[in-house]
């Protein structure tokens, strides 16, 4: 192919690699017939042209990042990268800056804010090659072993970790027994406000003006519809507040908000007050950039063997490696737990923990649903409704059968991050239906620390 061959490098390699890994190699796996996988394959191969499009279920898995490679290799072998219709590379607007999202990237008049050394204390920020943030199940135990530091305080704005995260259990211990100080910043009292020592009221989007970003791809005004209400404020207000009480007018060196936005909007010549009339701004479309530019790789190709991942001391080559609690690797856990567990699929009616106490949605969608297939259910003697308990070795939580035929016998599909904003405080029953309940914290994805939300063990019973 004109693409490998002219821009590609490795592929010879890959070749070699991935030549074991038939479809009858997979099928036992899967449980999709090899004949099957080969129509699939060679589908994509002919159509042109043709884009592969994921969202989080890849995120979620200790695969994760090898995964994600696989696919790119997908798109690079059949030559469906930038061209129109393919997988594209899209050109930041011109106009706007990009905003910066992170202490560590906010650069001040005296240089960087974060210095390297300080950059460098990031809890977990090695353990992760290729995510150097904090790593937020690796957090939370930090916060009670204290290694490798104390953390003494902690501000929290527009989340909901005792929900929305793994390791609930461990997250409250950590603010309850060992946090000296607990800020959130929400619109509504949640089980994690509930244990703050602090709790802002914050303005909501409709009460706000902002520049709103789309991975630096595109970026969209919002205009403030709504008077903010009571003691309400916007985040970024309190933000540079607090900044300037720290002293650190380098690195915040706004008064308020609306010069801020000025400074994002600086590249256009406009402020934000004639700027944001555009409503909406998206980077320029080429296609083909590597035929002028080469791709951002050492070899300056696209690469199938990755010399970036070589010199990391990770596979150049994309690698499968089974889920730690599949039935797969662990056939006598299955014994006891012999369901595939799903969760983190986005509903019609909430996003994670949000929207569950208003009265409208709760009436069309009441209850924590898990989906289950109905021949198992049959043998379970479940039926379409029942309260059912999903186990795993960490916990049970209590869920609604839902009957659906489009998933496998051996698999479930949990619904997520489900409290009762109409039980009583403070816990608000979260305990009862909080699927992220059941994980553990002893497997990661090793080079991004992703979780195996798409696979864990578990079982079933009538309540």
């Amino acid at each position: 192919h004109q693409f490998v061959e002219k821009y590609g490098f490795g592929f010879d390699r890959l070749a070699g690699h991935v030549r074991p890994f038939t479809p009858e190699w997979a099928e036992p796996m899967t449980r999709v017939s090899a004949s099957l996988i080969r129509d699939a394959a060679r589908t994509f191969a002919t159509t042109k042209p043709a884009c592969i499009q994921w969202g989080n279920g890849i995120d979620m898995s200790t695969n994760a990042f090898q995964m994600a490679r696989a696919l790119l290799v997908l798109m690079g072998i059949t030559g469906n990268i930038d061209v129109p219709g393919g997988n594209v590379f899209w050109v930041p607007p011109k106009e706007i800056r990009p905003k910066s999202h992170k202490l560590t990237d906010i650069k001040g008049g005296s240089g960087q804010f974060i210095s390297p050394e300080k950059k460098a204390t990031i809890i977990s920020g090695n353990r992760f090659r290729f995510a150097p943030d904090c790593h937020p199940p690796t957090f939370w135990k930090s916060v009670i072993t204290g290694e490798p530091y104390r953390v003494r305080a902690m501000w929290i704005v527009g989340s909901n970790p005792l929900m929305t995260a793994t390791q609930g259990l461990t997250i409250e211990r950590a603010l309850k027994e060992y946090m000296e100080y607990t800020v959130v910043s929400d619109l509504f009292m949640t089980p994690t406000a509930q244990l703050a020592d602090l709790v802002l009221p914050a303005a909501h989007w409709l009460e706000q003006d902002d520049v709103v970003f789309m991975h630096e791809v595109w970026c969209a005004m919002t205009r403030k519809k709504l008077a903010q209400i009571g003691e309400a404020r916007d985040d970024r207000d309190v933000i540079l507040d607090i900044a300037r009480r720290l002293g650190l007018n380098d690195a915040f060196p706004w008064p308020d908000r609306y010069v801020y936005l000025d400074w994002l909007c600086e590249g256009t010549g406009m402020r934000f007050e004639e700027f944001r009339e555009k409503d909406f701004v998206m980077g320029e479309m080429r296609y083909r950039k590597h035929e002028e530019q080469g791709f951002r790789t050492p070899s300056h190709k696209f690469e199938f063997y990755s010399n970036i991942m070589e010199r990391a001391g990770r596979p150049p080559l994309p690698v499968y490696v089974e889920p730690p609690l599949s039935p797969v690797s662990a056939p006598r856990l299955a014994r006891d737990y012999p369901f595939i567990l799903m969760t983190g699929t986005k509903g019609l009616y909430y996003f994670h923990s949000e929207l569950h106490q208003i009265d409208s949605l709760r009436t069309r969608h009441p209850d924590p649903l898990v989906e289950i297939n109905p021949e198992t259910a049959a043998r379970l003697g479940i039926s379409d409704g029942d309260w059912v308990w999903v186990e795993s070795p960490h916990a049970k939580v209590r869920l609604k059968a839902k009957l659906f035929d489009g998933i496998t016998p051996d698999v479930v599909n949990a619904e997520h991050a489900w409290w009762y904003p109409e039980a009583a405080p403070p816990d608000y029953r979260w305990k009862e239906s909080c699927v992220n309940l059941l994980f553990g914290d002893d497997h990661f994805d090793p080079d991004t620390g992703a979780e195996p939300l798409k696979c864990y063990a578990c079982r079933i019973a009538p309540v």
